[in-house]
């Protein structure tokens, strides 16, 4: 019995040993934390394992000489200081167990200053599977480099809550290098150079990817000559030897004082900046022109709130000095909810770099304040050098005498911009985010087809407007899974092309409706005509986001689907007719209320006490005191729109007063020769608000007509009447 007890025991304590085990994730059991600390009395040494706060190691030198594995975690001494030494770190983690460095204790986050010339703070060469917290930098060339030399796909670098100081000239060799400027963090790629060169520069299809999810979180940058540098060359500047930088986050950062740039972003293919502040730029010298933020090569980037405010350019240079710096070669590069002033160019600067302006470029909603306070070779609100895209929603405060737009912008379209003229001591309150589009779902269900990614240019569906017209609020993309880039919709008119809306929706930030739609707004609403033909279609990218072939099967609430239609650069094709569509994409429309576009009369109006006829189809629903009282309370009185010409409707809705219910009334259409009653009459009413279907009529005019008053006056009161098809 003794033995077999042992046994069993024996039997237990391996099963349980194989229990743990199996509960250990790959690269657990190796991680480990090493700690840094030089100051006097931790008790440092450099020989020692490092791995306890009693005997760490004192500075850079074992680390550089570690290969970490993921999970690590290297951690610094808040309130330690170190100089003369790059933290050059190896080994690679991954996204689900990245290597951390930061910092340990209480305190003032530990500082790295190195203090040298074209010296690096933080080198992470070739590396992904990092991030890094909690430091301050100071004194460098560079605060953090991510270089990558003919190394690829690489992925996750997450950098967060650093303070960045003072990378400028006075620790660079060759400030004036396009290739060596001081930059807090900079992004180095370098690959063989294509040849030939790209023919289609703003896609590359053949540029390789260096990294993927690139993130940068609460980081203050002060006396930087750019905070950012991303796409800066290892040597030279070719742009068939560089690599991309896809799926990058950057969210309030700061940067104050920025010498040359604010941000700068380059061969970014995929990106959401939010709350990016630039203040004081443009103090050094800079050859290659200041700006608040600089985005070139890149694509497929959405810029959302912040601020650009006091960008100077050097006495040196004789151009830019501009807020937003959109230098080209770039498309589907959104810029929203910023306020930029002070600038001494162009509040927004849409350039032309290689001969190459942005395309599909969205600008909405942003503030331009007291532009071309200085100006070289831009002044304007904003200053185009070709290109299209949108303008939208923008208010322009001009203080100083200065052109709202200017350059080549006749492939751009604008709508419900305001310009305003100011005082330069105006101070602009930032402006207030657009809220989501309202409305119904033109696709009302869908059969997806096959995934791609294998096209450059548009795609989508041709689609036929029904009897009714209707009123166009936004556009919608359907979300595929693991999409992350920003994509500009399209409607237009099918008889010649013409752009009837637009807008550009994020897959990374917009939230899928119940059918998996994303949508963005349009600036404007649009009506569309009844049986008119329209093309609705998405922009996409060659090895980008995915979108469903047009084997996708689609049907509509209203119209009819004409068949899937696509451009690839070379002209407008048919796919496959019937009810087919590529994407799918779709549009929120609500009917278009007839009687806006009519004209109101009546038998006679209260107008001492500000009542009107004309207010029964101003659009303002109301059941408060507002819209048209009748001039007696002697019964019947009335209450018409003229619509001009026949409209067929089949549903009312009308708003009286709240306690002055109208209560009989008749709802009457004519017919060309007299009034008839589109349903039977209506008594006792004490509802101020009724909605009234009914069998499709047809007439040129409607009119309430009342044959009781309300109850506390025995006037007849209408706030309100729409008219809808159905």
């Amino acid at each position: 019995m003794s033995s077999k007890r042992q046994m069993l025991g024996m039997l237990f304590f391996a099963a349980a040993f194989v229990a743990v085990l199996l509960l250990v994730k790959p690269g657990e059991a190796s991680a480990a934390v090493y700690y840094v600390n030089n100051q006097s009395g931790s008790g440092c040494n450099n020989a020692g394992a490092g791995t306890s706060t009693a005997a760490p190691w004192c500075d850079f030198t074992p680390v550089n000489a570690k290969t970490f594995s993921a999970g690590d975690q290297v951690l610094l001494k808040s309130g330690a200081a170190w100089t003369g030494q790059t933290l050059n770190l190896q080994g690679e983690g991954t996204a689900s167990q990245p290597i951390l460095l930061s910092s340990y204790s209480t305190g003032n986050k530990p500082i790295i200053a190195p203090g040298t010339i074209d010296s690096i703070a933080i080198l992470l060469n070739g590396k992904g599977g990092w991030k890094i917290a909690n430091l301050e930098l100071s004194n460098a060339w560079e605060g953090i480099r991510l270089q990558y030399d003919h190394v690829y796909n690489k992925d996750y670098i997450w950098i967060e809550n650093l303070t960045i100081r003072n990378m400028t000239s006075a620790y660079n060799s060759a400030p004036t290098s396009y290739n060596h400027t001081s930059a807090g963090i900079s992004v180095k790629t370098m690959a063989d150079a294509v040849s030939p060169p790209y023919s289609d520069k703003v896609n590359a299809p053949g540029r390789l990817t260096a990294l993927t999810n690139l993130t940068i979180k609460n980081v203050n940058f002060y006396n930087c000559d750019t905070a950012t540098w991303f796409g800066a060359p290892v040597t030279g500047f070719n742009p068939s030897e560089h690599l991309w930088v896809k799926k990058v986050i950057m969210q309030d950062l700061t940067i104050d004082g920025g010498g040359m740039w604010g941000f700068n972003a380059l061969f970014v293919d995929g990106g959401v900046f939010t709350n990016l502040v630039a203040k004081n730029i443009g103090g050094v010298s800079n050859p290659f022109g200041s700006a608040g933020f600089v985005i070139a090569y890149s694509k497929n980037v959405e810029v959302i709130g912040g601020e650009i405010v006091n960008v100077s350019r050097h006495p040196d240079q004789n151009y830019d000095g501009v807020g937003f710096d959109f230098e080209g070669v770039g498309k589907n590069i959104s810029l929203r909810n910023m306020n930029i002033r002070n600038t001494a160019g162009a509040g927004i600067f849409h350039y032309n770099n290689s001969g190459l302006p942005d395309i599909d470029t969205v600008i909405d909603n942003n503030i331009v304040s007291h532009y071309g306070n200085n100006p070289g070779n831009s002044s304007e609100g904003i200053y185009f050098a070709g290109g299209s895209g949108i303008v939208t929603n923008n208010v322009f405060n001009n203080s100083f005498a200065r052109s709202t737009y200017g350059g080549s912008y006749g492939e751009f379209v604008f709508a419900k911009n305001t310009a305003n003229t100011v005082s330069p001591s105006f101070v602009p309150v930032p402006p207030s985010v657009i809220g989501a589009p309202a409305g119904t779902g033109l696709v009302t269900s869908q059969v997806p087809g096959t995934l791609r990614n294998d096209s450059n240019g548009e795609v989508g569906f041709k689609f036929t407007t029904g009897a009714t017209e209707i009123t166009l609020q936004g556009l919608g993309r359907k979300a595929v899974a693991g999409n992350y880039k920003t994509h500009t919709l399209k409607l237009r008119k099918d008889s010649d092309k013409s752009l009837v809306g637009a807008c550009s929706v994020s897959t990374s930030t917009a939230v899928p409706d119940s059918q998996g739609y994303q949508y963005c707004k349009l600036a404007a609403n649009v009506s569309l005509q009844p049986a008119t033909s329209y093309l609705l279609t998405s922009t996409e990218d060659y090895g980008g986001d995915y979108w469903h072939s047009d084997d996708t099967t689609i049907a509509l609430g209203t119209g009819t689907v004409n068949g899937s239609i696509y451009n690839n650069g070379g002209g407008w094709s048919s796919g496959i007719a019937g009810n087919r569509a590529y994407g799918p994409v779709t549009l929120l429309y609500t009917l278009t209320n007839i009687a806006r576009s009519g004209t109101a009369a009546a038998s006679g109006t209260d107008t001492a006490n500000g009542y009107a006829a004309s207010k029964v189809n101003d659009g303002i629903a109301s059941t408060d005191f507002n819209g048209w009282a009748s001039a007696s309370p002697a019964m019947p009185q009335w209450i018409e729109i003229d619509f001009g010409s026949n409209k067929t409707f089949g549903r009312v809705e009308l708003y009286t007063t709240s306690g002055y219910e109208l209560r009989g009334y008749q709802i009457q259409v004519w017919n060309g020769s007299s009034w008839v009653n589109a349903f039977p009459a209506v008594t006792g009413n004490s509802s101020a608000h009724r909605t009234h279907t009914f069998a499709a009529v047809t007439g040129s005019k409607i009119r309430v007509y009342s044959t009781q008053g309300d109850a506390a006056s025995s006037y007849a009161r209408v706030n309100e009447l729409e008219v809808y098809s159905y």
